[in-house]
């Protein structure tokens, strides 16, 4: 299998990687979370709702030819005794590289206080890797590792743990999506060894929402990322928040990224959020940004829903 990298694989990752050198890949994470916090950590899976339903498009770089796409499905919900159950399913394609993530979580809420709660969360993960050789331009096609080859596949399992802690409308995770570095046939050779693998993630999220009076509040996040091997990174957003009817604000990521968000609830629990993201430097300020959609459903029980005093207080 090393010959493999003596060939047309390098060549594969460069194009993959082309906004900069290669490294150990992020567990992903669509902006989905600022509507949807359990699509990022199964601690939350059960404390919003007793049930929800998420849909979510993102395509990045609308203007190169091959630009990664990102379809996600995410589902939690409550069970007796404090417990929540949820699951996710994302497929991820850029350009050659296809991949398939299956995610199962678990959650359990402990009442420390009237308004302090513990969560822990653990999930399991499926993932399922996809090289497409049919349509790849190869430096050597008679390699003949790859000859008669129209793919390269592979599945691989992974498990992660999180911690949640909420106060009123404060909440602080520390969470480890990926406990596990994975070995896949990219690293049959030493020099590839953390080239487009899903290594160890660390993340850190923050909320607050801020509603002292009437009806507007502000909501604020911020998500610190780190992986294996890999740059740190971070997202801040806020956005304005009407009645829970109606909101939009800002975000920034590491690296010059700035996106603006908006969204609303049509009926009875059904939520649409809209993100425009653009970065000056992604693709030589060429790539024409990343749209992403969310459309969703969730049940808010009257009896747990916060009242304008409940903020006051």
């Amino acid at each position: 299998m090393i010959r493999m990298f003596k060939s047309g694989i390098p060549a594969l990752i460069l194009l993959i990687s082309i906004s900069g050198p290669a490294y150990s890949q992020q567990f992903p994470i669509m902006d989905q979370y600022l509507v949807a916090p359990s699509s990022i950590s199964p601690a939350f899976v059960g404390k919003e709702s007793p049930f929800e339903v998420f849909l979510t498009s993102r395509i990045e770089w609308t203007s190169i030819a091959g630009h990664p796409f990102i379809g996600s499905l995410n589902l939690a919900g409550a069970l007796p005794k404090n417990m929540g159950l949820g699951g996710n399913i994302m497929y991820n394609v850029a350009g050659p590289l296809e991949n398939l993530t299956i995610n199962l979580s678990y959650a359990y809420h402990l009442k420390l206080a009237a308004d302090h709660t513990l969560s822990f969360g653990i999930n399991g993960s499926y993932y399922q890797n996809v090289l497409d050789l049919a349509n790849a331009v190869l430096a050597n096609p008679d390699d003949p590792v790859l000859a008669g080859r129209s793919s390269i596949s592979e599945s691989y399992f992974n498990m992660g743990v999180s911690l949640l802690y909420s106060w009123r409308t404060l909440d602080a995770c520390v969470s480890f999506p990926l406990l596990f570095n994975n070995k896949t046939f990219y690293n049959s050779d030493k020099i590839y060894s953390h080239v487009l693998t899903l290594d160890r993630n660390f993340m850190v999220y923050l909320g607050y929402l801020l509603q002292p009076k009437g009806d507007w509040g502000a909501h604020f996040t911020f998500l610190y990322r780190q992986t294996q091997y890999t740059p740190w990174s971070f997202d801040v957003a806020v956005r304005a928040i009407y009645q829970d009817m109606v909101w939009f604000g800002l975000i920034y990521r590491k690296n010059n990224t700035i996106g603006i968000t908006g969204g609303l609830t049509i009926a009875k629990g059904l939520k649409f959020n809209y993100t425009y993201e653009y970065s000056p430097t992604a693709m030589m300020g060429k790539s024409s940004g990343t749209h992403e959609i969310t459309l969703g459903y969730r049940i808010v029980p009257k009896s747990v829903k916060p009242s304008m005093k409940d903020y006051i207080k």
